[in-house]
């Protein structure tokens, strides 16, 4: 006993303040959440940056036709080779100022990154955007029907 006479309780705390407790529910689930929306977006950003595969990649000429192209892999990195009327070419398949993935635009003849707008030529020149180097070449040789297109 005290010197009041009141004994006291050893078992009262204080209740958690709605806030907090809210905070503690909350929080999981928005961390949760951020993860399963982050994921993707950043392996688009860098797409395949650490696997391993094959340092060339063949296939029959007839497969890509003039004005069309053709996405692949090559180590592990993404690659996109295009015929035009002056013959094929290949290039590493991310854009120089990020690194997201560029596409080939048929109608346009140009390649085009859509993160931020950048463009290149069909010799992977920049056209416009903030790319500030051409695409990355890779060698590409053509004997007969086949098309071999290697990393440098």
């Amino acid at each position: 006993m005290s010197e009041f006479g009141v004994i006291p309780d050893a078992t009262f705390e204080r209740p958690i303040p709605r806030r907090r407790a809210l905070a503690w529910l909350v929080a999981p689930i928005a961390g949760a959440l951020a993860a399963a929306l982050g994921w993707p977006i950043a392996r688009y950003l860098a797409p395949l940056a650490g696997a391993a595969g094959a340092r060339f990649v063949e296939f029959p000429a007839s497969e890509i036709a003039v004005g069309d192209s053709k996405r692949f892999l090559i180590g592990g990195r993404p690659a996109i080779v295009v015929r035009t009327a002056q013959g094929v070419r290949a290039y590493w398949g991310s854009c120089t100022h990020l690194g997201c993935l560029v596409s080939w635009r048929r109608g346009r003849s140009d390649f085009f990154c859509p993160c931020h707008g950048a463009r290149f030529d069909a010799n992977g020149r920049v056209l416009g955007g903030p790319a500030s180097a051409p695409l990355a070449p890779l060698v590409v040789e053509e004997s007969g029907d086949r098309v071999l297109v290697r990393a440098i």
